[in-house]
């Protein structure tokens, strides 16, 4: 499967599972109420897990000829869904619960040969079998635990691992690990599909069966891609990349065990914690920590070939430096203040807002992104040399279904088979945007000129809705991803059509979202979807009947 598509299919799925999950959380009994340790005063959903794990599994298992560690990945992530739903349902006992994770990670080692088996000094140093089994065992036992534990805001678990998964695809893409860069990507996409309803005030919570699978599956990832002899990248590098989950929990953990209280026993002394207890906002604090992550991982790549000494030293340096500004900040009483110039630009947007002028550009916006939605659909399909027999195939079926439930089924049952049709629809877009379409000059600039007018009409939209107007972490990840990564020194390892397809398609889905839940009808995105599913299917007619 190709690296952008596997991306967006994993997006794409999550995106789509969600608002059926978010109805059927209460009748599950999936439902997180507001408590002592909580920082959320309604009951939320926690099915994101579930979610995540169709965007995960699902392409995974279509990759060809799976290999012993990938079938011992996915494996493993079924036993930690399989418990950590459980868990979500009942609040099991965390002896229970390190039950789960052993057999997880037991599962993976024994069936997929998961191991650290070797460490870098001057030279690689193979380890003794039993220094690597029981290494590759705490390992996994502890990133498992330390990412579950970070699950503590809006956005904040999924942003650490969305960062964390970038990561390995963008090492496994400078050593040529196609299978880890790969799973990777598939990982990133299914996070930031559920990222889109978890950011804060979150729809949606991955629940204890999403936070144990993607602290799991980040673990195994960076054991894959920096060990074997195809690699030259530094064994230490996972203790960057999962550096700030690691030294949260160990440092709660400790100070638990100082004060005579089960290390065990939750409480609100982790790192978000205490940012909150500075004067940070709810995200602004998720903010700050992206931001640290964001440095771990830049840290991770300058020293990707380095020895695990010098990272194991570097990550010393940063542990004290983090814990000393933290402790320091704790006993001057130092408070931080609003960002001035986010409250500023808040309040002159309130002041701007008259009813009848926000009326008008809230409702034109609407119209812009639905005629900017067409007009890159028609330039695509009119640049595109030829449309597959599979993907014009796939474009008619879902037409087909479109208009035929639409015909004969309830006006409230079709709501999932319209994102899911709108979703497909841009996914196949941008595919054939970024693989078969001509571009010239003049049709480059077109298209990404149709691209901002439609996301500056969804920015209008967005500021003259109810919901106030802020800058969030889900953003920021989208900004660092399309314009930070494909710019790190000498990293030209990555297909050039990726960043530029994610970036479009990310933006189209945001608009196909805000579309479906717009005052509009049912009529407006339905004939949206079925004019765009329509012209794919049309363009590779020719192909599809010879």
């Amino acid at each position: 499967m190709p690296l952008f598509l596997s991306f967006i299919v994993a997006l794409s799925i999550t995106t789509a599972c969600t608002p059926l999950l978010l109805r059927l959380a209460p009748r599950l009994g999936l439902t997180d109420l507001p408590g002592r340790r909580k920082v959320h005063t309604v009951a939320v959903p926690r099915v994101g897990g579930i979610a995540m794990a169709a965007g995960i599994l699902i392409p995974t298992v279509l990759i060809p000829h799976l290999s012993a560690p990938v079938f011992g990945l996915v494996a493993g992530l079924l036993v930690l869904l399989v418990f950590g739903v459980w868990d979500d349902r009942v609040d099991l006992d965390y002896r229970l619960k390190f039950a789960g994770q052993f057999l997880a990670v037991g599962v993976c080692m024994g069936f997929g040969g998961v191991r650290i088996a070797s460490l870098t000094f001057d030279a690689s140093v193979a380890l003794p079998p039993a220094v690597s089994i029981g290494l590759t065992f705490l390992f996994l036992v502890g990133v498992t635990n330390a990412v579950n534990l970070a699950d503590g805001l809006d956005g904040l678990a999924g942003g650490l691992a969305f960062l964390c998964a970038s990561a390995i695809a963008v090492l496994g893409a400078t050593t040529g690990n196609l299978t880890v860069t790969t799973l990777a990507l598939i990982e990133a996409g299914a996070i930031l599909g559920f990222l889109r309803f978890n950011t804060h005030p979150a729809r949606i919570f991955m629940g204890d069966g999403g936070s144990q699978m993607l602290g799991f599956s980040i673990g195994v990832l960076a054991i894959l891609v920096t060990q074997g002899d195809s690699t030259a990248l530094s064994a230490s590098l996972p203790l960057l990349l999962l550096g700030l989950p690691i030294l949260d929990t160990l440092t709660v953990m400790v100070r638990r065990t100082l004060a005579g209280e089960s290390p065990f026993v939750g409480d609100r002394k982790h790192l978000h914690h205490r940012l909150l207890t500075l004067g940070f906002a709810h995200h602004e604090a998720v903010i700050v920590v992206y931001c640290v992550q964001v440095g771990l991982f830049l840290l991770a790549y300058f020293l990707r070939f380095q020895s695990d000494a010098l990272i194991l030293l570097v990550y010393g340096a940063f542990a004290a430096v983090l814990l000393g500004a933290l402790q320091w900040a704790t006993r001057s009483g130092w408070r931080t203040h609003p960002w001035a110039a986010l409250s500023f630009l808040g309040r002159l947007l309130a002041r701007s807002r008259q009813p009848a002028l926000g009326h008008l550009l809230a409702h034109g916006a609407s119209w812009a992104m639905c005629a900017g939605l067409v007009a890159y659909a028609a330039i695509v399909i009119v640049a595109t040399r030829h449309v597959g027999g599979d993907i014009s195939l796939l474009s008619a079926v879902m037409l087909v279904l479109l208009v035929g439930l639409g015909r004969f089924a309830g006006a409230g049952a079709l709501g999932w088979l319209e994102r899911l049709a709108a979703y497909l629809a841009v996914i196949l877009l941008v595919y054939l945007d970024q693989t078969t379409a001509v571009h010239s000059s003049f049709l480059t600039w077109l298209t990404w000129t149709v691209i901002g007018v439609t996301a500056g009409a969804a920015i209008l939209r967005f500021a003259f809705s109810e919901r106030r107007l802020e800058v969030t972490g889900l953003d920021l990840l989208v900004v660092f991803v399309a314009l930070v990564i494909p710019n790190l020194p000498g990293f030209v390892s990555l297909p050039a059509e990726l960043p530029a397809g994610i970036l479009k398609a990310v933006v189209l889905l945001y608009v196909v979202e805000m579309i479906q839940g717009l005052e509009v009808g049912r009529l407006v995105p339905r004939a949206l979807a079925a004019v765009m599913l329509g012209a794919i299917a049309l363009r590779g007619l020719p192909l599809l009947v010879s």
